[in-house]
């Protein structure tokens, strides 16, 4: 009987898929602090649906909602739950062959207290046919370094319900639309004494997006679609309006793109000039084999046109999948969806701890003010593997890692000596 006790324990107890490992670099670490985790819904009225042609070349309006998971610093609580969302449905995946639903394990509090103080925001975007639970796995770090993160659930998956096209069209239509619509409404209620809000540091906020979301994220940031591009000409009549330069954020202080889309060709929907508005500090992220956004004819050209101090963090033989978590427990077994989520070469919770090195120190930088954080990112050579960290014959490095302005002075700060490898920093002020 306590066999069979024990045996149901292990088949039944939620595994988190990215558990730690012993080599993700300095900054990449859950820290002690507690994480908490709610659902908030937020809805908007009179926005135009872009599902529903008022065949009169325009829009029918109604009601916008945006459902946000927001990971916060927590006071306490028991730091084990799970996130649950619907399996997104792929062509090729006969019905009935996977679950309708993920799970995937989380370590974050359900509608824990706050901790004490007020924290800088990040706003996440996620892209086409995505869900806000898929970064379940980088916000639960960021907010234990002290960092609420809201990521927005846009509703492709609902919208895809009445076609690929409609769906499409709307996250074109809205994805920057929805960024700022989020920014505004917190901004708005960090404002406010309100018990959970008031926790926020509205005038601090880094925006994210990841693909789609990333394309969103440059305009929203200040870049203008080009009026002569194919998307803008193809666009519907009616939804013109929404592709026009809008005031970036006041509040906007950082942005992080991973793979954004919308500079490569054949449908490059950004000219130079537009692009130069940019002037907030960038970090983007990408792989150099990214054949959804093109990485050398899309991500490459949007980082090089973009004004302001920006990064460009490049995984060596990677694609496109270098934001998300890892595929969810039940889908590992299909391809389908393993291309979709994880990477032929990279493991995704290596990517996990750069990713989260990284953003931590650009964060601490451009957010939370620390001049000394930006030595995490000023690596000595642009390619991680010409790094040089001397041992005396027999000597062992052990798992210590470099540090900024110390010795070993030509190797990535916060790495583990052999392991920076397959990286490439480059830097543009």
């Amino acid at each position: 009987m306590r066999l069979m006790f024990v045996t149901l324990l292990l088949v039944t107890a939620p595994l988190r898929a990215e558990a730690p490992t012993g080599d993700v670099p300095a900054l990449g670490h859950r820290s002690a602090q507690p994480v908490g985790v709610r659902r908030i819904d937020l809805s908007f009225p009179g926005r135009a649906d872009m599902t529903r042609p008022d065949g009169h070349g325009a829009f029918a309006r109604a009601e916008r909602r945006l459902p946000l998971l927001v990971w916060y610093p927590a006071a306490g609580g028991d730091q084990h739950t799970t996130y649950d969302y619907p399996t997104s449905p792929v062509p090729s995946v006969p019905a009935g062959a996977v679950p309708t639903m993920v799970h995937v394990a989380g370590a974050a509090a359900r509608d824990a207290t706050p901790a004490a103080g007020r924290f800088p925001l990040l706003v996440i975007s996620h892209g086409f046919l995505n869900r806000a639970a898929m970064f379940s796995d980088l916000a639960e770090i960021l907010a234990s370094k002290g960092y609420v993160v809201a990521v927005i659930d846009h509703g492709d998956l609902d919208d895809l319900k009445v076609s690929r096209a409609y769906a499409f069209v709307n996250v074109v239509a809205h994805r920057a639309d929805d960024q700022r619509l989020v920014i505004a409404e917190l901004s708005r209620r960090a404002a406010t004494p309100d018990a959970f809000w008031s926790h926020v540091d509205a005038g601090r906020i880094a925006l994210a997006g990841y693909s789609m979301g990333g394309f969103g994220a440059l305009q929203t940031a200040g870049a203008a679609i080009d009026p002569a591009s194919p998307l803008f000409a193809a666009a519907p009549t009616g939804a013109a309006g929404l592709l026009t330069t809008q005031p970036v954020p006041a509040n906007l202080k950082a942005l992080i793109t991973f793979g954004p889309w919308g500079g490569g060709q054949p449908l490059r929907v950004f000219a130079r000039d537009g692009l130069a508005k940019v002037t907030i500090p960038s970090l983007f992220i990408d792989g150099d084999q990214d054949d959804v956004a093109d990485y050398a004819g899309g991500v490459r050209w949007l980082w090089s046109g973009i004004g302001g101090d920006r990064f460009l963090l490049t995984y060596q033989n990677a694609r496109h999948n270098i934001a998300t978590n890892a595929t969810p427990p039940e889908l590992q077994g299909r391809f389908e969806y393993r291309e979709r989520q994880d990477e032929p070469v990279w493991r995704k919770d290596r990517i996990l701890g750069i990713n989260a090195h990284m953003i931590t120190a650009f964060l601490d930088w451009q957010v939370k003010g620390q001049a000394g954080a930006k030595a995490w990112l000023t690596v000595p050579t642009p390619h991680a593997a010409e790094g040089v960290w001397p041992l005396v014959p027999g000597g062992d490095a052990g798992d210590s890692t470099a540090a900024p302005g110390q010795a070993p002075a030509n190797y990535w700060p916060g790495f583990q000596r052999r392991w920076a490898i397959g990286l490439v920093m480059e830097h543009r002020e």
